[in-house]
């Protein structure tokens, strides 16, 4: 995907919507002191609501001074380095919960985060929760986790370094309805757990080898059998249809035993008569809801499937 449009578009939304042009960056820089160990003072959170920067105070507003200004005091050093080594979420837990205590609302807590260190955090926000589908926590230290484990994982997709920089891009998506058929066939790909059966289906319609693959790495091998088992039909009469019924319209081709006997006359596939009908055997018994179908049987159909369609690819260069 083209990074640069949706940040750019980001930019185009907030400024025909707010009249602001945004200043990220400048609110970065002033928290420097914070990340190296200062505690949030008042100020701080003022710099973040600045609203010639960003539009900040059309969604959220803080607790008032009075409230938190001697709780704020418990952030220092709170802040410094908070995702040190790979994996390690008790210290971000523990930060989070920190935050909660003084905000108290989930939105207000990803912000600083996000300002603090945006190469880990990203804004807690409904656009692109409903955009990624992402599963609600069973509290809020759990949600926010949920939430930031797919924006960090999304970082490669998008080939940016920083969280907040995948928050940018998926709100814009999120708040351009253009282009959400695109974003969604990527989720397919990359986050295929977030979308739904019939969100798997109308992205990969096309592509029902790779749907059996999503589904096998689910462990719902009757699935992963049944999309296999499409892609093998669609590439066995496709092949057929290429070779054996060349220059007979006529033929009858009948089921698919026949077709791949009559295939397998045919000098490209002389050989290929046991193994395209061990495949045959599997598709059938993952297409049966009495027969058994299990895992090895997943894997064997598909791995075979992908083999037949390499056969064919190799057949045109």
């Amino acid at each position: 995907m083209d990074t640069n449009r949706y940040q750019e578009l980001f930019k185009k939304i907030i400024k025909s919507r707010f009249g602001i042009d945004v200043k990220f960056e400048t609110i970065e820089n002033g928290l420097t002191r914070i990340r190296n160990g200062a505690a949030l003072s008042y100020k701080d959170l003022e710099l973040i609501a600045n609203e010639k920067l960003w539009p900040f105070k059309k969604y959220w507003m803080w607790p008032c001074q009075k409230q938190i200004k001697n709780e704020l005091k418990a952030t220092a050093g709170k802040l410094i380095e908070p995702v040190p080594i790979k994996n390690q979420e008790a210290r971000e837990k523990e930060l989070i919960r920190c935050l909660l205590a003084i905000f108290r609302n989930l939105s207000l807590v990803s912000i600083v985060l996000r300002f603090v260190w945006p190469e880990y955090y990203a804004i807690y926000s409904r656009p692109n929760l409903w955009i990624l589908r992402i599963e609600r926590g069973p509290s809020d230290v759990e949600e926010y986790m949920n939430y930031i484990r797919v924006m960090r994982m999304l970082k490669t997709t998008f080939r940016v370094e920083r969280t907040a920089d995948v928050d940018i891009i998926v709100w814009a998506i999120a708040k351009n309805s253009k282009e959400h058929k695109e974003f969604i066939k990527l989720l397919a790909d990359q986050l295929y757990e977030n979308l739904t059966p019939q969100d798997l289906i109308d992205s990969l319609s096309d592509d029902p080898l790779r749907i059996a693959q999503i589904y096998y790495k689910k462990s719902d091998h009757k699935t992963s059998g049944f999309w296999a088992s499409r892609a093998f039909e669609i590439y066995l009469n496709n092949e057929f249809d290429r070779i054996a019924g060349r220059g007979r319209s006529d033929m009858n081709k009948g089921d698919l035993k026949n077709i791949i006997d009559q295939l397998c006359e045919h000098r490209e596939y002389y050989d290929c008569r046991h193994f395209l009908h061990s495949l045959r055997k599997l598709r059938n018994r993952a297409i049966h809801p009495d027969l058994l179908f299990y895992e090895a049987d997943a894997k064997s159909l598909i791995e075979g499937t992908m083999k037949f369609k390499q056969k064919i690819k190799n057949a045109f260069g």
